[in-house]
């Protein structure tokens, strides 16, 4: 989802669950004025009749060039992305379809909008902002992510390929920008489990993978409104 902010960077997202939790999440807080889910079915109708909110069904996430989209986005000032779109490559038909939706749409869509909403040099170095105003992506990875695609794993290992590929793509793609104009992070999350803070309180309890999707939700919206310095752990946020 496309978050906009008020003197902060200004995020795209989806109808699953964590980008269902990452829109409730965006509309209480205080620095978020505007939501813009980008989407390919409709919102529950509780989320799109907010008024912060504006849904926008997108059929093909691999093509932004030249759309409507990026132009309304160029209008508006948005300044990141929460990029939803994803899963498991157990979860896809093949492979291929699995390094479609997790490696090339993120990509075309992170392409597109570094070259089009990060800011200007001249914008950047006039801004008093102490995390910078650099569009930021953030990016829905999965707990044990390799980004060696020759390694041995002895589990997931298409899964995790797969998001590492995504990750160092991401990755490489904000070194080749300008500095301060576009930063991308990864989320490294375990089983996303709904039921908020609750949930996440009994499960801080013992060892497990499992999160809640409200935890995920404050996290990825703390990342695309400040970022995060190499100090505070550079840009892969393990959620595990």
């Amino acid at each position: 989802m496309v978050l906009k902010a008020s003197d902060i960077p200004k995020g795209l997202g989806g109808t699953g669950l964590v980008g269902s939790e990452v829109i409730r999440s965006a509309i209480k807080h205080q620095f978020i004025t505007h939501i813009y889910a980008v989407v390919r079915k409709p919102l529950d109708p509780k989320l799109a009749d907010n008024p912060k909110v504006t849904q926008i069904i997108h059929d093909d996430f691999e093509k932004w060039d030249e759309d409507r989209l990026i132009r309304l986005f160029e209008h508006e000032g948005v300044q990141g992305c929460i990029w939803c779109v994803g899963g498991w490559t157990n979860k896809f038909p093949s492979l291929q379809e699995s390094q479609r939706v997790n490696i090339a749409m993120p990509h075309s869509a992170a392409e597109t909008f570094s070259a089009t909403l990060s800011p200007s040099s001249s914008a950047i170095a006039q801004s008093k902002n102490k995390r910078g105003i650099a569009f930021r992506f953030i990016y829905m990875s999965c707990t044990g992510a390799e980004q060696n695609p020759f390694a041995s794993l002895w589990y997931a290992a298409d899964s995790r390929k797969t998001k590492g590929a995504a990750e160092k793509g991401l990755f490489e793609l904000a070194d080749s920008r300008t500095p301060g104009s576009f930063e991308a992070y990864a989320m490294r999350l375990g089983k996303v489990l709904p039921g908020g803070q609750s949930v996440y309180n009994l499960m801080s309890m013992g060892s497990s993978t499992s999160i809640s999707d409200t935890l995920v939700a404050r996290c990825a919206i703390n990342l695309v409104l400040d970022g995060r310095t190499k100090e505070e752990g550079g840009r892969v946020f393990s959620l595990e």
